[in-house]
């Protein structure tokens, strides 16, 4: 089984970090690909992040309301 890194993601061109609004989810949480995983706001827009696999989450690594870098890991997932 893999551990899946899941990223802060880039949404635009100067966008250099994200918040954390609202985790979705909860660590041992059993995922689907494509369930929302958390809400993201940034300056402009405020939006959902969805598991890009299926699984069990490990490790969310930032809590509601943090602030995270574009690229930073914010959860692992545990492939299954």
């Amino acid at each position: 089984m893999a551990l899946i890194e899941v990223k802060m993601p880039k949404y635009g061109m100067t966008m250099t970090h994200g918040i954390i609004a609202k985790w979705h989810v909860s660590e041992g949480d059993h995922i689907e690909k494509g369930q929302p995983l958390l809400t993201i706001e940034t300056e402009k827009v405020s939006t959902d992040l969805e598991a890009p696999a299926s699984g069990t989450v490990v490790e969310l690594t930032f809590a509601q309301d943090d602030e995270a870098e574009v690229g930073a890991v914010i959860a692992y997932i545990e492939e299954s």
